[in-house]
């Protein structure tokens, strides 16, 4: 057959247009929200195209496959095997699927335009081993069912498995989809590689057993084709049995770093341009804050895991400026969250003036200091900062053990 007719016979001419508009819609309601990193790049460009390509490609697959099962092609002796006839009528469609995918990564690239890394490649190859599988899927359905049941039929179910179980509270449901929407990555995470390879088997189970469904040739081949997909699902479900909503870890590595006045500073890579204007500011803040509440100095102020008393955190995000800087040193000295104590507990009552009165000693000035603490935290602030030094760290101690034990309460957090 000239490729032509070929083409203009395959479901892909139709298909096409609507994976490109959906992707599209997808990216333009998320790419504002993009992290700057590469990691959360890739995962919304591999989401919208899974999103976008993959219930389309299992309904044009079911098209396909009924297509060819009422012409009779595998009856009889035919001149190529059954795994070949597949291939060659599926290519079409799973090259508008790679176009497609490759289009969601061109416009999150321009997004990244000066971000050091490139996509994460495993994410883009479980992204297409996703659309792959439900190509097939569609493809081995379509040979059992007629297009009016098989076309509609696998575009809901694909759609609903891929979008719906964001919404489910049972949440190891949704990192086994494929679709990664929402779920990675903040700069100081990491995609979590179990998430990935339960998605990889899962897919791969699926693939396989679609192949088996088209070529069938014995009633073993149906016992693979039930057995096939437990089994992927058999090993993909312990690997995200106890994740929580989000996909992502804490990311350990790709620090850029430097030294000032024997204080080494580390920001993630991804921010190494602001590296020097960071160190600049915030090794004097530290030594302000060491001064004000007791503390020793720190070693080292990093993006990165801070451990130890000699190891403090801070954040650069893009656009932040130097009070939000200083902000996120101080508050960095506070646990992340008050424990949890019985009734009656009062503890959490001094976070807000603690953090106020640690920013203000840092060099942040007061205005946007009450715009984030809050205008009665910052009174309270104002008003120990008016003490002697040795007043206020005293103050400091009674309410950081307030807020890292149930057997002591604040003081003095009130204006």
């Amino acid at each position: 057959m000239p490729v032509l007719s070929w083409l203009r016979s395959c479901a892909a001419v139709l298909a096409f247009p609507l994976m490109l508009a959906y992707m599209f819609l997808v990216l333009g309601g998320s790419i504002d929200g993009l992290e700057d990193n590469w990691t959360s790049a890739t995962v919304l460009a591999a989401s919208a195209a899974v999103l976008a390509a993959g219930p389309v490609c299992a309904a044009a697959g079911a098209w396909e496959g009924a297509r060819l099962a009422r012409g009779r092609v595998l009856d009889g002796a035919p001149a190529r095997g059954p795994l070949t006839v597949l291939t060659w009528s599926l290519l079409p469609l799973l090259g508008a699927a790679a176009v497609t995918l490759a289009a969601a990564l061109g416009v999150t690239a321009a997004a990244m335009a000066g971000v050091p890394g490139l996509p994460d490649p495993f994410l883009v190859a479980v992204a297409a081993l996703v659309i792959l599988a439900w190509t097939l899927a569609g493809f081995a359905a379509g040979r059992f069912l007629h297009p009016l049941v098989g076309v509609p039929l696998l575009l809901g179910v694909t759609w609903l498995w891929l979008s719906f179980p964001a919404a489910l509270e049972t949440f190891w449901v949704r990192h086994l989809t494929g679709n990664n929407l929402g779920f990675c990555c903040e700069t100081d995470s990491v995609f979590r590689p179990g998430a990935l390879a339960a998605q990889a088997t899962l897919a791969a189970g699926l693939a396989a057993a679609a192949c088996l469904a088209w070529a069938r040739r014995s009633r073993r081949a149906w016992a693979g084709v039930a057995v096939l997909p437990l089994a992927a699902f058999a090993v993909a479900f312990p690997l995200v049995r106890d994740m929580g909503p989000e996909a992502q870890a804490p990311r350990a590595g790709g620090l850029a770093c430097a030294r000032l006045d024997g204080t080494g500073v580390c920001v993630w890579r991804e921010r190494e341009r602001r590296l020097g204007a960071a160190a600049r500011l915030a090794v004097p803040a530290a030594r302000r804050l060491a001064a004000g509440t007791g503390l020793p100095a720190p070693t080292l102020i990093t993006e990165g895991p801070a451990g130890g008393r000699a190891s403090w955190r801070f954040a650069v995000p893009p656009g932040a400026g130097e009070d939000e800087v200083l902000f996120a040193l101080a508050t960095g000295l506070l646990p992340p969250e008050p424990p949890v104590c019985g009734p009656g507990w009062s503890g959490a009552d001094a976070y807000r003036p603690v953090s106020a009165w640690l920013a203000r000693t840092a060099g942040a000035a007061p205005a946007p200091v009450a715009a984030r603490a809050g205008a009665e935290a910052a009174d309270v602030a104002a008003r120990v900062l008016a003490r002697p030094a040795a007043e206020q760290a005293a103050w400091f101690r009674r309410n950081l053990a307030a807020l890292t034990r149930c057997d002591a309460a604040p003081s003095e957090v009130t204006p």
